[in-house]
């Protein structure tokens, strides 16, 4: 999703840089869902563990972005997007209280996993490259440039060298 930004979930000490826009479902019991119907089962899920707000950093250049905080056992987590490419802070704003931790928990959840697909993509490549012996080393000066070059790249230099 580079909708929203590179992923970057970045994990803080603690919240004061941001200005909260709205805090849905503040008390932990809140976050506990049972179904309405009492059908016999009281299947439910709890996302008790999960605090979650919507919030604007504060600072230069921040108006234009848009946060959400997430505080669990792992500690603080934030998760920062540019309004102009998602626009959706005044529509979220306006949703009742479950659903705007549905929904910035469900974005917030969506951004992680698409950046550990993305992680983890990223190290198959480099381990195919190295098996197939495609990692190159350029230098510049006092500087050293490592990039996995192509299978097409690869076939050419060995045409050259040949």
């Amino acid at each position: 999703m580079t909708v929203i930004g590179h992923n970057h979930i970045r994990k803080v000490e603690t919240f004061d840089a941001y200005e909260v826009l709205a805090h849905p479902l503040p008390q932990r019991d809140e976050r506990s869902f049972y179904p309405e119907d009492d059908d016999g089962l009281n299947v439910g899920v709890t996302y008790a563990s999960h605090d979650v707000m919507i919030a604007r950093p504060t600072g230069i250049g921040s108006r234009s972005r848009l946060a959400i905080l997430m505080h669990h056992g792992g500690g603080r987590h934030v998760l920062e997007f540019y309004e102009g490419l998602l626009p959706i802070a005044a529509a979220l704003l306006e949703l009742p209280e479950r659903e705007q931790y549905a929904l910035a928990y469900t974005i917030f959840e969506q951004a992680d996993e698409c950046a550990a697909g993305a992680r983890s993509a990223e190290a198959q490549r480099w381990a195919g490259a190295y098996a197939d012996g495609r990692i190159r080393t350029r230098r510049r000066g006092r500087s050293r440039h490592v990039f996995v070059e192509t299978a097409a790249e690869k076939a050419l230099r060995r045409s050259v060298v040949a």
